[in-house]
């Protein structure tokens, strides 16, 4: 598998409490729904329920990112449903002390070599936005 990962932010709260948000995936769908129209349509047709984030639409159809992995204040990892390779897609955190912890967002994907030029640079771009879309929308009050 080759790794694309976001670059580490460092936020003001202990890991306990960044790990609460992020792992209460249902709640993202609230807070989309609160936000303005134009904002909702930058996110897309995304839904999130209890363990499962929906992305609709999408070229090969409709593709679901299922918690496979929780590790208490520590990582949280999806698997990709329904796509054409094997995706993870992983929230790491690493507690700095003094309340402070470092996010790492990260998304493994087994694809032929061949393919790596053409599409890495895409899936860096998903795993720095995707690092985005947790620092951002975990925090949202």
């Amino acid at each position: 598998m080759t790794t694309y990962s976001s670059k580490p932010a460092t936020l003001d709260m202990p890991v306990e409490t960044v790990y609460k948000h992020i792992s209460d995936i249902a709640a993202y769908q609230e807070k989309i729904n609160g936000l303005p129209d134009e904002i909702k349509q930058k996110i897309g047709n995304v839904t999130f329920a209890d363990d499962k984030i929906t992305i609709k639409g999408a070229p090969m159809g409709d593709i679901e990112l299922v918690v496979s992995e929780r590790v208490e204040n520590k990582r949280m990892a999806l698997n990709a449903m329904n796509s054409p390779v094997p995706i993870i897609m992983s929230i790491n955190l690493d507690e700095q002390g003094t309340g402070k912890t470092q996010v790492v967002t990260s998304i493994d994907v087994e694809m032929p070599a061949i393919l790596k030029p053409m599409v890495g640079p895409k899936l860096q771009e998903a795993a720095e936005k995707f690092g985005d879309m947790i620092k951002n929308l975990a925090f949202v009050k």
